[in-house]
């Protein structure tokens, strides 16, 4: 691991689950909730784990619930780590974020996520995954004080682009799947099983 890494990792749990029909990150992912089981998989990735939720979900780590002041959606959670991040670890130049619902990501890909220095999407062929992150505070801090926040909730995409994100290309798509329905759910758990994990 390149010495520069991020000693934060924030799992992205505070979505609704609509199509799921409950909180993805309390559904039970093989033997363990699936927040769980993201905790377990990447805790060697990061010296601290954070979550983007609003309580902890159990796990006793810290979260960072989304500030009301700031716009609906990941841009607000982003918004929300970064600032808070300046009293809660003031010395970490940036931070990664990971989507609760995202279990086959690679632990490679993350740590080459960890060794950037500037804002770093991960991408697949052509399509970007603003999820998988690494996010500079300075930056997204900057970015925040001139966004209007009369303005409709922009999305992730956008803020990458204010703060000139690169893009990290990694050929496995099978990295960025995601469970958002129960079938999905199934195929994964039946996907883990068969891989002893």
């Amino acid at each position: 691991m390149h010495d520069n890494r991020p000693p934060i990792l924030v799992i992205l749990a505070g979505g609704q689950s609509a199509r799921m029909g409950s909180d993805k990150a309390l559904i039970t992912f093989g033997d363990m909730r699936l927040i769980d089981h993201q905790i377990h998989k990447y805790a060697g990735i990061a010296d601290h784990i954070l979550l983007s939720a609003k309580d902890d979900l159990g796990t006793g780590l810290t979260h960072i619930a989304d500030d009301p002041d700031m716009p609906k959606g990941p841009v607000g959670g982003i918004y929300s780590i970064a600032a808070k991040l300046v009293d809660l670890h003031p010395s970490a130049a940036g931070f990664l974020t990971i989507p609760v619902d995202a279990p086959f990501i690679s632990t490679e890909l993350l740590g080459k996520l960890a060794e950037q220095t500037d804002t770093c999407l991960a991408q697949c062929d052509d399509q970007l995954h603003p999820t998988i992150a690494y996010w500079r505070s300075d930056i997204v801090n900057t970015i925040r004080k001139i966004h209007d926040l009369g303005e409709r909730s922009p999305s992730l995409r956008w803020l990458a682009r204010q703060c000139g994100a690169e893009s990290l290309v990694w050929p496995d798509p099978d990295s960025f799947t995601n469970i958002n329905t129960p079938e999905d759910l199934v195929a994964a758990a039946t996907r883990i099983k068969k891989a002893g994990a």
